[in-house]
């Protein structure tokens, strides 16, 4: 089944643009174009608008898009089927991420890995951060990705990937609401807010447990006015001013009910490769940690932490 034609409207879209599209496909850009504008003129609709220097679907674009992906998706089932009926049944790489927003960011990574790697089955386990380095320990699963050191397991690395700040959340109405600046995030001791309450996550919570270790270098024990499992019923408090709390730095908006502050020291979110240390990484293995990689970089506010087994699993991606 020749799927070229697919490949090539989805790498429009992803690179949202003829230029960079083609640079990643390995062909002319005149080449690229002449091959859009005949798709258009056999479906007899625009598949993508320009605007501002960039590519976007238009409605029917949307659709054949979605179309695409979905055969796709079944070609490379089919190949991996039959790869397994040919060559036998193969173990499957293992990863584990956290519930809720690591199961969307892996149904980004195995599309793009399974377009590479069609015959290689990936396994996805949700499991909280805090769980994932007993589960790579137990040699339960391969590879995980997840936020915070939770254990010490001398066989176990946990390679920092990113980091995302925290910031605190503060009623307009505190007494040092006044300091914010809406234009700049202000820096602040949190041993300014010692006598304010607290609005916190529940014990597990990633966010929690940053803000316990704060708490415990600035030496005090804050007054928690509620906590809760729940993320938005932590943030529908927060706004409501019962108190101060932490929020990653992506949500921070202007509003007259909340001044934001940066704190002094700044205090972060840490986002870490787990897999046993010691453990000889495949070519498809290192491709597949850097799609990861790649892929949770898309999101809003994380910053690449250097190093250089970050960075060559990221050439794995594109070899030059």
């Amino acid at each position: 089944m020749n799927t070229k034609q697919y490949n090539y409207l989805i790498t429009i879209a992803s690179c949202q643009g003829i230029s960079a599209a083609s640079e990643k496909l390995g062909i002319s850009q005149a080449a690229l174009s002449k091959f859009l504008a005949e798709q258009e003129r056999i479906l007899g609709v625009k598949l993508f608008v320009r605007y501002r220097k960039h590519m976007y679907p238009t409605p029917a674009g949307k659709l054949y898009l979605d179309a695409a992906q979905n055969i796709l998706t079944v070609k490379n089932s089919t190949l991996q089927t039959i790869n397994r009926l040919t060559h036998g049944i193969s173990d499957p790489i293992r990863i584990a991420s956290t519930p809720y927003r690591g199961a969307e960011l892996f149904s980004r990574v195995f599309s793009r890995f399974s377009s590479l790697f069609p015959t290689v089955d990936l396994s996805l386990s949700e499991i909280y951060s805090s769980h994932q380095e007993e589960e790579i320990h137990r040699s339960h699963v391969d590879f995980a990705f997840g936020v915070n050191l939770h254990a010490n397991y001398s066989d176990v690395c946990n390679l920092p990937v990113c980091r995302e700040e925290l910031v605190l959340a503060v009623p307009s109405f505190h007494p040092l609401a006044h300091l914010a600046d809406p234009d700049q995030l202000v820096s602040i001791p949190i041993q300014a807010f010692r006598d304010t309450p607290f609005i916190l996550p529940s014990q597990k919570n990633n966010i929690r447990i940053v803000a316990e270790k704060l708490f415990q270098s600035a030496g005090f024990a804050p007054v928690i006015a509620f906590e809760s499992g729940n993320g938005m019923t932590v943030d529908a408090m927060i706004r409501k001013g019962a108190g101060v709390g932490f929020i990653s730095s992506r949500y921070v908006k202007p509003t007259a009910e909340l001044a934001y502050f940066r704190l002094d020291p700044p205090c972060f979110e840490i986002s870490y490769l787990r897999y046993k240390r010691g453990r000889l990484l495949t070519d498809v293995e290192r491709c597949l940690l850097g799609i990861l990689i790649e892929e949770r970089l898309k999101t809003p506010s994380q910053e690449l932490i250097p190093d250089p087994e970050i960075e060559s699993f990221l050439k794995e991606v594109h070899p030059q």
